[in-house]
């Protein structure tokens, strides 16, 4: 079974990024990067659905050179081939252009399941994985939690999440495209060495210009884009209530129905 998975490089959780100048996107400059968490998970199963399967894993990419790194890490997790869609321009963060270019490598590939994180951390959208299923025109699955696959009946049987505790059992058509959620698979621990012997590896680069990507999907005329960020606003509305905690909650309700709340 040919399996093609995505790996974001995003920026770290662990430092508040700044807002650059153009107030449109994030300021890079001394920020540090790594891979998306929820393509991890996508990772580890698409190399689990191999150990099952056999077959074959493809890692891809789309951004600036740095991006590359996600890639060393999908190599030194274990996948087979790993392709990197540059785009120094707009820097993997257009989400229109990372479909229109992921769906023009993908449809040069062999492949039977497509699977993409639920969601990245950079802009929490989730469209990615569903706007790339509807450019390639094969059926998708999202917030899945289980994969039964029977490449040899061209059909899967998934399980996903549909909140409040609740899940449904999904048979799909081969090929085809799933969201796959967090969870899914216990994130294996990564070798510090095993990421640098990765960087020796061949990792297939193709500009985002060569894609020849409509304009329609280029910055200035793509339907969706960013035009501003900042960041939350800092109401100045909290208020500590001390006490015991019999009397900070009389407090509590008196200022609730005061407020009109209850």
């Amino acid at each position: 079974m040919k399996i093609v998975t995505f790996a974001k490089h995003v920026p770290s959780s662990v430092v508040t990024p700044r807002i650059a100048h153009s107030g449109d996107r994030i300021d890079e400059d001394g920020l540090s990067h790594e891979v998306n968490e929820a393509d991890l998970y996508a990772i580890e199963e698409a190399l689990y659905q191999r150990s099952l399967h056999k077959g074959s894993v493809t890692a891809i990419t789309i951004g600036p050179g740095r991006a590359k790194e996600a890639l060393h890490i999908a190599y030194a997790k274990g996948v087979d081939q790993a392709i990197q869609v540059v785009d120094e321009a707009l820097r993997g963060v257009n989400p229109v252009l990372n479909v229109m270019a992921a769906a023009k490598v993908v449809k040069k590939l062999e492949y039977d399941m497509i699977f993409a994180g639920i969601q990245a951390e950079d802009d929490l959208q989730g469209q990615f994985g569903i706007g790339l299923a509807e450019a390639l025109g094969i059926p998708a699955v999202t917030a899945v939690t289980e994969i039964r696959a029977s490449p040899g009946e061209k059909v899967a049987t998934v399980m996903r999440e549909l909140g409040g505790g609740f899940k449904e059992e999904i048979e799909v058509d081969l090929p085809c495209l799933l969201t796959i959620q967090f969870g899914i698979r216990r994130l294996r621990y990564t070798p510090v060495m095993a990421i640098v012997r990765s960087r020796s590896r061949k990792i297939e680069q193709v500009t985002v210009e060569s894609l020849a990507i409509p304009t329609e999907g280029l910055q200035g005329n793509a339907p969706l884009r960013v035009m501003k960020l900042s960041y939350p606003e800092d109401g100045g509305r909290c208020e500590l209530i001390r006490g015991s905690a019999e009397e900070a909650a009389r407090k509590l309700v008196h200022k609730l129905v005061e407020a009109g709340v209850v």
